[in-house]
């Protein structure tokens, strides 16, 4: 499930996409700490995650965040 992350941004993103492609459900969250909750909730053990955004937005906090599954009660 896709997640982006970025106010009002994200969500203009979120909602063009499924306009184009209705069975494509994607997420928009209002900033990085906001997107660990969505992403937790759909993860599997063994999953794989690609987090890609700008340097600016600091996603490399999710993905650090995400790689540390005895944190997962705190974010949500």
């Amino acid at each position: 499930m896709p997640i982006a992350v970025g106010g009002d941004d994200a969500q203009t993103m979120a909602d063009a996409t499924e306009q184009d492609n209705p069975r494509l459900r994607i997420v928009a969250a209002q900033d990085r700490d906001r997107a660990l909750a969505p992403a937790r909730e759909t993860l599997q053990p063994r999953d794989v995650v690609l987090v890609k955004g700008s340097h600016n937005v600091g996603l490399e906090h999710t993905a650090e965040r995400l790689a540390e599954p005895d944190t997962m009660d705190d974010d949500r």
